[in-house]
């Protein structure tokens, strides 16, 4: 049976005004596509679809993925509109990098996903795709909207501060997700900040160096595992998982790791909270499960700095959100 995520805000109901702008948000992630549709800004939890991603698999086929998607969410949609009425759609796709976002071209090597897509242009092949399925026989009477339908492309991370900053939207923000590397975005009044405030020239921070090493490297997945071998603190089959357990019920070695991954994190950050000055630092992505192990060092790392800090657990809901926000 098919798992829907608990969307924090109420359902809207699923009913089509004459002209509805419709956008078909989706993140693409490694192991699965996800997706829901926003009908004029607001999310309809009763179109989330997800399915395997099979980012392992040939171009042709990934692409094929993601024009099923597509289509079962306008399927779903329309199901229970109704009828058929005037729509204008609208495709947005979080997409992992390395990506050329406004070109639309994959830059993905050696990360075991996406690579059989590496320098093509995903916006021309999701177009051509959709060209075929409009000639099958019983075509649907939308195809010929969707096929005109702009396609936008962001980083998840990018597209989760661009859905947090709807409710923040005359602050400044720096959000990190958590993951197998680190995913970061900084934002002022709604809008992604690059290469001012003592923000990187690219907006992100997975290539700058702490300590002489790349960051992504050190502060997901990762980075911690990595750390637990330096202070022989696992085993090789435990993960961080096993790790925030063992801490849980005061390991001290497990507890040791977590400590000094926090206070590195704050440190690696306190340059750009001291230059930017966000207001609230938000923390997603899967590691933030395990938040109450790395917090307090966080903070005191980040001393003098006093950002409020906030766990962030929707972090998809905010990611749907900040690709309707592209098209604004």
């Amino acid at each position: 049976m098919e798992q829907r995520p608990d969307f924090s805000q109420e359902e809207g109901e699923m009913q089509s005004s004459p002209h509805t702008i419709l956008t078909l948000a989706i993140d693409a992630g490694g192991t699965f596509l996800k997706g829901c549709l926003l009908d004029q800004g607001i999310l309809l939890p009763d179109t989330f679809v997800q399915q395997p991603s099979r980012s392992e698999a040939e171009a042709e086929e990934i692409i094929q993925g993601l024009t099923d998607l597509c289509m079962h969410m306008v399927e779903r949609y329309l199901a229970a509109a109704d009828s058929e009425q005037r729509v204008q759609f609208r495709i947005g796709v979080a997409f992992p990098g390395p990506f050329d976002y406004e070109q639309g071209i994959c830059l993905i090597q050696g990360l075991g996903k996406y690579e059989q897509l590496y320098g093509y242009n995903i916006r021309s092949l999701l177009r051509e795709e959709l060209k075929k399925r409009a000639v099958l026989p019983l075509n649907h009477t939308w195809m010929p909207s969707l096929l005109e339908a702009d396609i936008l492309f962001n980083n998840d991370a990018t597209l989760f501060a661009l859905g947090v900053s709807r409710h923040y939207p005359t602050s400044k923000l720096l959000c990190l997700t958590l993951g197998t590397g680190l995913g970061s975005a900084f934002v002022s009044h709604r809008q992604i900040v690059q290469g001012r405030d003592g923000v990187p020239d690219n907006g992100m921070l997975y290539a700058e160096r702490f300590e002489g090493v790349e960051v992504d490297s050190q502060f997901g997945r990762r980075g911690i595992l990595a750390l637990a071998d330096r202070l022989q603190a696992r085993s090789a089959q435990e993960d961080v998982h096993d790790l925030a357990i063992r801490a849980s019920n005061d390991d001290c070695l497990a507890r040791e790791v977590w400590n000094i991954y926090g206070d590195r994190l704050g440190r690696m950050l306190k340059p750009y909270v001291a230059s930017f000055q966000p207001s609230h630092i938000f923390i997603g992505g899967q590691i933030v499960k395990s938040w109450q192990l790395f917090i307090e060092p966080l903070i005191q790392a980040l001393s003098p700095e006093r950002p409020i800090i906030q766990v962030e657990d929707q972090v998809l809901e905010h990611v749907f959100y900040g690709i309707d926000m592209l098209f604004d």
